[in-house]
């Protein structure tokens, strides 16, 4: 009976402190696993602060495409050879919407044979109507080599001068992550520089593979 009494007065004793520090290591447990739980790896189909739809990665592209120059007037028929690069965005939203307000800048050309050619650079703004398709506008400054004398062959465009603007129009298809198919129509505009012969840029219709890198 002694020995009994002994070992329950020594397993009162004992008892809380091991229950104190059982406690102790919950609670920092419970403390602990909030900074534990945000230190993990989020899953790549979950995420705790990405917008619910998200703007793609900046990158650039080069696009390559052969094109229609201006079917249905002078210069029509010839084949057209036109290649441009596209820079990153410069700065990337979070709203989609609002990103499509931020242009990409281009720089490019287009060639032909015995046809007005012409070398550009301006800005390009791109709107995302699905994952996979987008529409661009595109405007900037350019120069060509057309005709501009007081004598212009029949087969030729009177472009009244050398110097203007490039205004395009795009739609394009995501054909993967690195891929894109885009139609474009351009017009090189030399509205202003001359009133003789009834001056006209080309208007030029083609497609384009583009790759990002």
């Amino acid at each position: 009976m002694a020995i009994a009494n002994a070992r329950s007065v020594d397993n009162k004793k004992t008892k809380p402190p091991m229950v104190r520090v059982a406690l102790l290591l919950l609670s920092g447990c419970l403390a602990g696993s909030p900074a534990w739980a945000q230190s993990q790896a989020l899953p790549p189909s979950a995420s705790s602060y990405a917008p619910a739809s998200e703007t793609p990665f900046p990158s650039w592209e080069a696009r390559l495409g052969l094109g229609a120059a201006n079917p249905g007037g002078r210069e029509s028929g010839l084949l057209n050879f036109s290649g441009e690069v596209v820079t990153p965005r410069a700065i990337t939203l979070n709203d989609r919407l609002a990103t499509a307000f931020v242009p990409r800048f281009h720089i490019g050309s287009s060639a032909n044979f015995n046809g007005t050619r012409y070398a550009y650079a301006g800005a390009t703004w791109t709107v995302d109507l699905s994952r996979t398709v987008f529409v661009e506008a595109s405007l900037g400054a350019a120069i060509n080599d057309g005709k501009t004398g007081s004598v212009i062959p029949e087969n030729r465009l009177n472009v009244g001068c050398n110097g203007g603007s490039r205004e395009a129009a795009a739609l394009g298809v995501r054909l993967s992550d690195r891929w894109s198919l885009v139609a474009t129509l351009e017009h090189f505009s030399t509205t202003g520089c001359s009133d003789r012969g009834n001056p006209r840029g080309p208007a030029n219709i083609g497609a384009r593979l583009g790759y990002t890198f």
